[in-house]
């Protein structure tokens, strides 16, 4: 048995076309069997979520640089997170910014968490 622990974040630390991108994902991704759905991202494990979703720390502890198609913002709370034994970071459309971290502020959302 392991220990794991999750980090929440706002969404609003993402880029705001790696957020679409994301949710574009988990917008056309087909269902399983079981009705899970199956978001594919070439690099990141990704699980939806009701106000966003979660994203697995694995491809940071993969030893490798960072990919071409996570941006620095996203690759930063990845690495910050694995490296604080976290294995899932939560992006939540309704967590509220962290004044830490850079904000993308989304024109078509007036109403994101931004303070």
């Amino acid at each position: 048995m392991r220990h794991s622990a999750l980090l929440v974040c706002s969404t609003v630390h993402l880029p705001v076309s790696e957020r679409h991108h994301i949710d574009r994902l988990i917008a056309t991704a087909p269902r399983a069997a079981n009705g899970r759905v199956e978001a594919v991202h070439p690099d990141l494990v990704i699980e939806p979520y009701a106000y966003g979703f979660f994203a697995h720390t694995c491809v940071v502890g993969s030893g490798s640089e960072r990919p071409d198609d996570i941006s620095a913002e996203f690759w930063a709370i990845l690495v910050q997170a694995f490296e604080s034994d976290v294995s899932w970071v939560l992006f939540d459309r309704d967590e509220p910014a962290a004044s830490h971290l850079p904000v993308f502020p989304d024109p078509d959302c007036p109403m994101e968490h931004q303070s």
